[in-house]
């Protein structure tokens, strides 16, 4: 019996093809959203994006270790001044790495949020002020100051 390379090559196409399918189906993840431990990034019910809790957290719980850099007040321009923090004197701001950027304000907070230095370096962490429900937006307050300063 002769082996029909024209029969085995389109066997072979849609086996793979169905393989790729079915791995893909259960490896998906939902469009538009990231996730790391307790914390993924969704759009927000406030505004653009936010941080939403991925399970229940608990009341005191540190959700966020973000490696931060100390700046100069005047290197932070366009865009970017929105999602610094104050930093260790009013001349300086913190830009923070991971999540802590994207948590939204609200006057009534679910987070709060220190300055640490650690051994490998300065660090915003984050932290809940109250027991948090799975799927629950995470907020913080981004202080009266922040909102003179944006005043028209």
């Amino acid at each position: 019996m002769e082996t029909n390379i024209f029969l085995i090559i389109p066997v072979a196409l849609a086996i793979g093809t169905l393989a790729g399918v079915v791995i893909g189906f259960f490896m998906r993840r939902r469009s538009g959203e990231i996730q790391r431990g307790a914390i993924s990034i969704e759009a927000s019910t406030v505004s653009g994006r936010g941080a939403f809790a991925n399970r229940k957290i608990k009341k005191g719980e540190i959700i966020e270790r973000c490696p931060a850099i100390e700046v100069d007040e005047g290197d932070v321009g366009g865009e970017l001044v929105n999602y610094v923090f104050y930093g260790n004197t009013e001349d300086k701001r913190l830009v923070a790495m991971g999540y802590g950027m994207l948590f939204n304000h609200s006057a009534d907070p679910n987070v709060a949020y220190y300055r640490q230095d650690s051994a490998l370096g300065l660090e915003l962490v984050l932290w809940t002020l109250r027991d948090v429900s799975k799927g629950e937006e995470l907020f913080y307050n981004y202080g009266e100051n922040w909102w003179i300063t944006r005043q028209p």
